[in-house]
């Protein structure tokens, strides 16, 4: 199992990549309640898509078992309750986690938690042809309008599949 908070659950879905994505992973996805309700608030295309493949079981849910955990990572570290879930649930379980929360981030590095980003993610399915270099690129260019990443992290994503095409 991965793990994997909201936003960047929201980003795979907003980006048309997140079926895509579950196709190719080997390990099962896996969220918190807390995720699923920031996932399926609103009325939006994404939510819908995220809450099906719940329902589906294609997405799977875990519930935290220490409470305390979480609201020490959420007091200690600032952060909102969905990564603060998705953190317990990763040390709890010794699972990866998915996010591009900075804060978050910096949590994982404190507690040797694995982590992969979306920009990440997208280089990987690019790297192992389940994307071409076209839709990588287009998959770029719009995680750049809708994310909120700085420049050097898109231009390094675009040059890492340009380098890969050229080797």
């Amino acid at each position: 199992m991965i793990a994997i908070d909201s936003s960047s659950l929201i980003l795979l879905a907003k980006l048309s990549i997140l079926d895509k994505f579950l196709q190719n992973i080997k390990d099962n996805l896996v969220i918190t309640n807390e995720v699923q309700q920031e996932c399926i608030s609103k009325d939006t295309f994404d939510a819908k898509l995220i809450q099906k493949r719940i329902e589906e079981k294609v997405i799977s849910k875990k519930e935290i078992k220490n409470k305390n955990t979480y609201n020490k990572i959420m007091e200690d570290f600032n952060i909102g309750k969905g990564e603060a879930e998705t953190i317990t649930l990763c040390l709890e379980n010794k699972l990866a986690i998915i996010t591009d929360d900075k804060k978050a981030i910096n949590v994982c590095r404190v507690f040797n938690v694995s982590f992969i980003t979306i920009p990440n993610i997208l280089v990987r399915m690019h790297q192992k042809s389940i994307i071409t270099k076209s839709q990588a690129e287009i998959y770029i260019i719009k995680l750049e309008r809708i994310g909120r990443y700085k420049k050097e992290i898109i231009k390094k994503m675009m040059e890492d599949t340009e380098n890969e095409c050229n080797e």
